[in-house]
């Protein structure tokens, strides 16, 4: 996964949120393909995604509430979803129930794509609109 301008919502903040996520799942992905992923990449790759989720999408929530913009709710309740599943296959990793290294990274890479580039997208165009 390579950061692109098409990724950019306007909001110079959450810019460079998703492009240090991005960065981050980018390197991910080149442990896998170099057969350099292992349990503590994977554990410390899983405790990023999370502290990252938790910290942005409060900043990006504060933003979204402090603009008005009419999507909140439903933003909100996309973003808890992810935090339930990261939190989901961090337990199942935890007991040994799955969860590895690949489908983390999979996972986030069609995430990314899907919210930022639709989700995150929408907000942009309110964000730019509501700060003129």
């Amino acid at each position: 996964m390579k950061w692109s301008e098409a990724y950019l919502i306007g909001c110079p903040t959450v810019d460079e949120q998703h492009k240090e996520l991005i960065e981050k799942v980018d390197e991910l992905e080149q442990r896998l393909e170099n057969d350099e992923a292992d349990d503590h990449s994977f554990t410390d790759a899983l405790m990023f995604v999370v502290d990252y989720a938790r910290d942005h999408f409060r900043d990006e929530e504060n933003l979204m509430f402090e603009t008005g913009y009419p999507g909140f709710e439903n933003h909100r309740m996309l973003h808890d979803r992810l935090v339930n599943h990261l939190a989901n296959f961090l337990k199942d990793m935890q007991q040994g129930n799955g969860g590895t290294f690949s489908e983390l990274v999979s996972y986030l890479h069609v995430w990314i794509d899907g919210h930022v580039l639709v989700e995150d997208i929408k907000f942009g165009k309110f964000f730019r609109t509501a700060k003129k």
